[in-house]
């Protein structure tokens, strides 16, 4: 059975990246303004997250979603996820950090976990790396293949 993929974050954190490579494509990454679909995955424009107002599209779209990953990444300024937004959605809920090869890490791991757990997200957490490849396959696994596969959290 084919499984979908939701990825929601900020703008510029990641999320297309981290789309292809769940998706084992190659495909350049480019700004979107709408909700793509691809392989496995439903990929979310960051301004649906940093608008309140858009909320309702991310919460409508998911419902077509196995899986919802919460992206944020190391070089992410803001923050925009509400207080327990994860409780909103049905499907599994899995927080995962991006851009762990960034020699310059602007926000320490504790501050981005404790930003999971506000929103209402468990372990495990998941540190990624779409430029390198690290995390990856075992993110695969936990979200394809339903294991809990290894963490970083």
């Amino acid at each position: 059975m084919k499984k979908r993929i939701m990825l929601i974050g900020n703008s510029r954190t990641g999320k297309s990246s981290l789309a292809n490579r769940i998706n084992s494509e190659e495909f350049e990454v480019m700004k979107s303004q709408a909700i793509c679909y691809g392989e496995h995955t439903i990929d979310t424009p960051g301004e649906y997250l940093e608008s309140p107002l858009m909320h309702k599209y991310i919460i409508s779209a998911a419902q077509d979603a196995d899986a919802v990953v919460f992206v944020q990444a190391f070089d992410q300024p803001v923050f925009s996820f509400p207080p327990n937004f994860a409780q909103v959605f049905n499907a599994k809920k899995v927080g995962v950090i991006t851009k762990n090869d960034l020699e310059e890490k602007r926000n320490d791991l504790a501050l981005l976990l404790r930003n999971f757990r506000e929103i209402g997200l468990e372990e495990p957490y998941f540190i990624t790396s779409s430029k390198t490849g690290e995390g990856i396959e075992a993110l695969k696994q936990h979200l394809l293949n339903g294991s809990r596969g290894k963490s970083n959290g």
